[in-house]
This record gives structure tokens, C-alpha cells and sequence, in this order.
């Protein structure tokens, strides 16, 4: 944000703040002109500089820039106070010091209140936007971005690296063409990693089509690996970053991490490094990346009260983000389908290319391609109303035929999935289309780059489907129950060889075809091994065998989930495992 105020603040050409009768200046002092006497109020002179609306895309406030000056012409500091809190004067001596001196006395608060607010009249008014992204202001489509020459973003210090492409040569584009053809990583990565930065611009409107990105991109890797690199020089089409200078961490505080990330409207952004170093942090990372992912992958911000118990406007992440992590955090089933998880090899990324592109990246010719991609869209998409209606309803249908053509190849997976891959594929064909609209690529060329790009993801999504049918609680269940069994820590009888009396770690009876388990303690014993390892199994019982049921894994029985069974003289309440359908579990693991 600009600070320079109306005044030039020097002790050699002071400004005069000009107070309408019946207020005075009187020897540097404000003073109340009244008819027996004048009265004193404070020993300093306040005065607005900038009336500023703050607008951070939820609310719209109202913020003062004061200045001020001592009795003996000395400037005050610049500060920057809410339009609440003008009249109550607890900010003055914070920001000016406790030598700023108001007189004692009734209405006296008042009266300087009014004084400074009549000042007002002549001051610089401006708005200054606390988030990024698509606006529409006075009738015309914006892309806000901290340093924009026609508006004012300003975003904290955590974010300040954020920052607008100037225009540039169009011959540089070609530098971004080549991430194409000469890819500083493997082809798969790098198209991922195109496909959702460009998607990112449009969450705007894919929100306003009712089919907004609604998952995080996840680059898995052990150290070395350069996965913070490749991030950071994709989030440079956005600002200035490297891999050292990410603007989110897993150190930092999830409800930090999803108050920053309202703010990064329709940008990218990289919650960088998930690497805990013991169980405890394990447990608190965790837990860190479960919000992260329901909070992108819900688009649901928290409900939260203000004092005067009226409901906060709701605060959900707006852009899109890239997680880093050495290893896959245990976030279940439900998680794993909110995230899309790309695991780079060590000797993935070609060094020497890499290094080229940074250094294009670090002139700004990333962020003046993205420049140029967002006003493409609004010349071409955002004309008028019309061309806006049209353009959701395109993105409606993309979505709509690009997930039911995925769904149409065969592939079992969550309900999530197809979805995501339409998402990556609606960010590479306006990627594509850009590209081609700048005479950059022919049309031959875009069809076959989308070709290209829609094999490498059927594939990469069918592994992703697999990995998540891992993660589904009737498959842990599963593996750690013959875990359990095969290392002897539980025992599972014969059900022909029923013995009077039921050994320690008892949890059933098998036969051939079957595994006769009792719920509560086969459960507990699942449950204790998940955390004696540091893993999640919160499913409970009733959970677990709805679970159990509805994968074809257990025998039902008029609606029920157990059956009663016969051991030997006496009948126990069991649920019934198929080991052939429970193999296949266990076997699908080894692959």
C-alpha cells in the first residue's frame, strides 16, 4: 500500500490541519473556542490523511490513515486506526505515545473526535482490497494482485511475495510454451502442474457454475526430491518464490493456514513440507492436513460468531493449493478422495532445465504470462453479461462431459475422482486454448497435447483409485486383522474344535470359508494395533460392519450384520468374514 499522505511530514514544512470554528490551533495545541474562554482539549494536532474502505472479500470495513503533529511542529507517525475505534482514544497513546495528552473533562473525547472527522472533507479517499483474484468493480472485471497500478491490494506480511506480471515482449511467452516441450520434470508432472495453475484462475467461475475445484494437489517425495522447487516455480506465475520462500507451511496453525487462504482468491498457493519428526508431531501435522483438505476439499468455511453474537460471513478457502510432503499423511478414506497425489522420484527433475526456467521465472515472465491469461479471459469471456452467462454455461458442460467421459472408461474409484479429473482437464484446455489464441500452438497441436495429457491422467487417477480403495476403513480393517493374526497376537479357533474355555486374545472361530468374529473384541483389537502404530481407525463397530457389509465382505442376514452361530454347546452373536472376498484385500495390498 502507498503511504505517502497529503502532507509532506517534515519539522521544516509542517502541515497545518485546517479545523472549522469552533476549533483552534493555539501555540500547537487543539483548543475549543467558547465565549467566556477557550477551552484546551489535547496538547497535539490529529488530522485524517486517507479514509480507507478496506474490502477483504467477505466485509467491507472503514480504516482512518491519521497523522499529527506535537505542540512544538514535531510530525507524529502515520497510523492506521479502525473507524470504531476512532472516538474511544485508546490508540493514541499505543501509537503516539503517552506524551499526546487529552485534557480531562466532559465531552472532551467528543470534541476532538468531531474535530478530527472534520478534517475528513479534503482527505484522499481510497479502497484498498485484502485479497486477490476476480472483482468486479464499477461495471469491469479486475484481477487483483498486489501491485496493480489502477488498485490497491494489500495482503500480510506472510503473503507478501504475491505480486502482478507487467507486459512484456509476447516473444518471451515462448519460454512458458517450452515447459511443453522441453519440461523441466517428467511430462506427467509438469502437465498436472499446468493444468491446476491455470485451472486456478477460473475458481471464480466454476464457483458461479456450481463446480468449483473442490481438492488439493499433493506432491509426495522423499528429501531431495525438489518437490518445494517445483511447487514454488509454479506459484511463481503468481508472484516472486522459491522453495525457501513458499508462503505457507505445516508449521504454521491450521486456522492460520485457512485464513490465509480465503484471502488467496483465485491464486495459487503451497502449504510446503509435511515431514514430522516424532509420534507427537506426527499426531499435530496430521491433524493440520486433515483441515486443510476438508477445508479446500468442502469449500466450507467455519461458522463463527462476532461479540454481538450475529453470525461472521463465512470464510472458505477461495484459490487453489499444492501440499509438499515426504510422506502420505493418514487422513482415511474420505481425505485421500480430496486430494490428488503425484509421488516424484529422486532423479524426476532435469536440473539443468529446471534452473533455466527459475531464471525466467525470477525476470517475471511467468507472472506476465499470467497477466496475459487473465485479460485473454476477460476480453474473450467477460465482455458484457452475455458473453459471462455463456462462458459458466461452457464451464458447466466441460465439467459435466469431461467427468461423465471419465466415468464412461471403466475405471472403479470414489465418486470424487471423476470430478477431479475434470477440473485438471478444464484448466488444460483453457491453458491450451490460450496458447493457441496467441498463434503460439495449432489446433493439430492442441489436440494432440490434450491426447497426451488425457492418457498420463486416466492412468496417474486409476493409481490415485487404488490408493484410496487402501484407505477405505473395511481394507484396514482387513490387513490388520490378518496382521494381528498371523503374528500370533490374537487367536482364532478352529470352530470345530470349540474348547470349554475361551483363550487370552480370543476373538472367534474359522472354518474353510469363514471367519467367525465377535464384533467388540475383533474391533478393539484392530483399533489398539492403529495406535500402537500411530495410525487412525476411528470407525466404531456399528460403522465398521456397515462398512464390511456394503463391500461384500460379510455374510447379512435379514437386514442384520452378525448372525448367531454355534460353537461347540453354546451360541455366540458373530459377524461372518468371507476369506476368499477378504484375500483378494489383502492380496490387492502386496501388488
Amino acid at each position: 500500500m502507498n503511504n505517502e499522505s497529503r502532507f509532506p511530514l517534515t519539522p521544516s514544512n509542517p502541515p497545518q490541519p485546517n479545523y472549522p470554528p469552533p476549533y483552534k490551533i493555539v501555540d500547537g495545541c487543539l483548543f475549543l473556542e467558547q465565549q467566556a474562554y477557550d477551552r484546551k482539549l489535547c496538547n497535539f494536532l490529529p488530522y485524517i490523511i486517507r479514509e480507507l474502505t478496506l474490502d477483504d472479500g467477505a466485509e467491507i470495513s472503514k480504516r482512518l490513515l491519521l497523522g499529527g503533529l506535537r505542540s512544538n511542529g514535531e510530525p507524529l507517525d502515520e497510523v492506521e486506526v479502525a473507524g470504531s475505534e476512532l472516538a474511544s482514544f485508546s490508540w493514541v497513546s499505543d501509537k503516539w505515545g503517552s506524551d499526546c495528552i487529552l485534557e480531562i473533562g466532559a465531552l472532551v473525547k467528543d470534541h476532538i473526535r468531531y474535530a478530527i472527522q472534520q478534517t475528513a472533507v479534503k482527505a484522499e479517499k481510497q479502497t484498498v482490497y485484502a485479497v486477490t483474484g476476480w472483482k468486479k468493480i464499477s461495471g469491469q472485471w479486475v484481477f487483483l494482485l498486489p501491485g496493480s497500478d489502477t488498485q490497491t491490494v494489500r495482503l500480510p506480511d506472510k503473503l507478501s511475495r504475491y505480486e502482478k506480471g507487467e507486459k512484456i515482449d509476447r516473444t518471451s511467452f515462448f519460454v512458458v510454451k517450452d515447459l511443453l516441450e522441453h519440461p523441466p520434470a517428467s511430462r506427467p508432472l509438469i502437465f498436472l502442474l499446468l493444468a491446476y495453475t491455470f485451472l486456478t484462475p477460473l475458481n471464480h467461475f466454476l464457483h458461479m457454475a456450481d463446480c468449483e475445484p473442490k481438492f488439493v494437489f499433493t506432491l509426495l517425495g522423499r528429501t531431495g526430491a525438489r518437490k518445494s522447487t517445483m511447487a514454488a516455480l509454479f506459484l511463481s506465475f503468481f508472484g516472486r518464490f522459491t522453495a525457501s520462500e513458499l508462503p505457507l507451511s505445516f508449521r504454521d496453525t491450521p486456522n492460520s493456514i485457512t485464513h490465509y487462504a480465503f484471502a488467496l482468491k483465485d491464486v495459487l498457493t503451497c502449504v510446503d513440507d509435511f515431514h514430522p519428526s516424532s509420534r507427537q508431531e506426527e499426531q499435530k501435522l496430521t491433524a493440520t492436513a486433515q483441515a486443510i483438505i476438508r477445508a479446500y476439499g468442502d469449500r466450507v468455511g467455519r461458522g463463527r460468531l462476532k461479540a454481538d453474537s450475529t453470525p461472521m460471513a463465512s470464510r472458505p478457502p477461495q484459490g487453489n493449493a499444492i501440499i509438499t510432503a515426504e510422506n502420505a499423511p493418514d487422513i482415511g478414506e474420505s481425505g485421500m478422495a480430496r486430494t490428488f497425489i503425484y509421488e516424484m522420484k529422486a532423479d524426476e527433475v532435469d536440473l539443468k532445465m529446471l534452473s533455466f526456467f527459475q531464471n525466467e521465472a525470477a525476470k517475471g515472465v511467468f507472472r506476465s504470462f499470467m497477466l496475459t491469461y487473465t485479460e485473454w479471459i476477460k476480453a474473450k469471456y467477460l465482455r458484457d453479461d452475455g458473453t459471462e452467462n455463456r462462458f459458466l454455461d461452457c464451464l458447466k458442460k466441460l465439467f459435466e462431459r469431461y467427468r461423465q467421459e471419465f466415468s464412461a472408461a471403466g475405471i472403479p474409484c470414489h465418486g470424487r475422482l471423476p470430478e477431479i479429473v475434470s477440473w485438471f482437464r478444464i484448466g488444460m484446455i483453457m491453458f491450451l486454448s490460450f496458447l493457441k489464441d496467441q498463434d503460439l500452438l495449432t489446433a493439430d497441436q492442441v489436440n494432440a497435447l490434450e491426447d497426451e495429457f488425457i492418457s498420463m491422467l486416466y492412468e496417474l487417477t486409476q493409481k490415485q483409485a487404488e490408493s484410496i480403495d487402501r484407505d477405505r476403513p473395511a481394507h484396514i480393517f482387513i490387513r490388520k486383522l490378518y496382521a494381528l493374526i498371523e503374528s500370533g497376537q490374537v487367536v482364532v479357533l478352529k470352530k470345530s474344535e470349540a474348547p470349554l474355555c475361551e483363550p487370552k486374545d480370543y476373538i472367534g472361530f474359522e472354518d474353510d470359508n469363514y471367519f467367525y468374529l465377535n464384533t467388540e473384541a475383533a474391533h478393539r483389537a484392530v483399533k489398539k494395533l492403529c495406535d500402537d502404530q500411530g495410525e487412525a481407525f476411528s470407525v466404531n463397530t456399528h460403522g465398521l460392519l456397515k462398512a464390511l457389509a456394503e463391500e461384500g465382505l460379510i455374510d447379512t442376514q435379514g437386514g442384520e450384520n452378525t448372525k448367531s452361530v454355534r460353537f461347540g454347546n453354546k451360541i455366540k452373536r458373530v459377524f461372518c468374514l468371507r476369506k476368499e472376498a477378504a484375500q483378494k484385500v489383502v492380496d490387492a495390498t502386496m501388488l
